[in-house]
């Protein structure tokens, strides 16, 4: 698959390839894309530009960890080893972090008055709002996906086959399992469990507060799509293009829906049901039952699923006319960003 062997050939060569993609978050007046050599805030309601980061391009800056927000920062690391809190209204540095030896790949979160970013380093960073050092896990392999925070809890997924659970407050281990496979995607939580697809082409479900395996889903072909859970029920794809809905109790499935081509990234749930990415362009929106509300056809590559920020579905492209487009919940186009060259 391209993203996973553009991810691998830069790991070991150190030279970046040139396509990549979005990470996108937003809040109710933006949108936050780090894409490329840029970090670019959007105003939500139409997709014009409040300001970009740097201003002026620098090629040796390459983004591609979606932002997360703090207040009057955002928090996104960059693809050699710099972690930046910059102003949400002016794009202004606030500070820099660098004390991490490799990429940010997954995007930091968040939570009360820390940030958790993970590192290819192997390293996952707990700093405090001011980008101070409070502790550091090391995993044994390489981090990729964004944790989930839950409580005073940690749930991260590694490159090591191995999903941790981990005490916010002092870093240290609450439990580990071994998932067989590495987990390129972030986890997913419904009250009391996780739900991680990996590379060991298996969707499985975990107690969240022993780390005990509930069930598992094996997939005949490999797994791009991070699992979601809503209201009892899992949704996730296949890189042949099946899409699931299961049961989040057992892992029987409910439906199922052929797309005809490599479901990419995590859902988005919306009112109405379910909106799924395809790697060739693909986008397409299922009701909870599975039928389908409406498809749209995207120019371009999508590696990522879309995004929900202030009432829309804000989808990122790669290799595409546009970087970002904007979609309400019936499929109809509101906006679209071409950063300027």
């Amino acid at each position: 698959m391209f993203v996973m062997l553009a991810l691998s050939l830069t790991a070991c060569s150190g030279v970046l390839m040139a396509s990549g993609w979005p990470g996108i978050s937003g809040d109710e007046n933006s949108v936050y894309v780090a894409y490329a050599n840029e970090v670019y805030s959007l105003r939500s309601k139409d997709g014009s530009m409040n300001w970009r980061y740097p201003e002026k391009v620098e090629a040796a800056k390459t983004f591609f960890a979606n932002p997360a927000i703090n207040g009057s920062n955002i928090i996104v690391g960059d693809y050699k080893n710099s972690l930046y809190a910059l102003n949400t209204q002016s794009g202004a540095v606030s500070w820099i972090f660098d004390d991490a030896k490799n990429r940010y790949i997954g995007g930091a979160v968040v939570a009360g008055d820390t940030i958790i970013a993970p590192n290819a380093d192997h390293n996952l960073y707990a700093l405090d709002l001011n980008g101070n050092l409070k502790w550091t896990f090391k995993a044994r392999h390489a981090l990729w996906s964004t944790p989930l925070v839950h409580e005073d809890v940690v749930y991260l997924s590694s490159m090591d086959h191995y999903l941790y659970a981990i005490n916010i407050k002092s870093g240290v281990l609450v439990w580990e399992v071994d998932m067989g496979g590495a987990i390129v995607y972030s986890p997913s939580f419904d009250t009391d469990t996780i739900f991680v697809a990996t590379l060991a082409n298996e969707v499985v479900a975990i107690n969240a507060k022993n780390g005990s395996i509930l069930w598992k889903n094996l997939s005949e072909v490999g797994l791009w799509s991070q699992p979601v859970y809503h209201d009892g029920v899992v949704y996730y794809g296949d890189t042949v293009g099946k899409i699931f809905a299961v049961s989040s109790t057992n892992g029987n499935v409910i439906w199922d829906y052929v797309m005809s081509e490599m479901v990419s990234g995590a859902p988005a749930v919306m009112t109405g049901g379910v909106v799924f990415a395809g790697e060739n362009g693909k986008l397409i929106a299922l009701d909870f039952d599975g039928n389908i509300l409406w498809t749209r056809s995207i120019t371009g590559k999508l590696y990522t699923g879309p995004v929900i920020v202030d009432g829309l579905l804000v989808l990122g492209i790669s290799q595409g006319e546009e970087v970002i487009k904007a979609f309400d919940f019936n499929g109809n186009e509101i906006w679209k960003f071409t950063p300027q060259k």
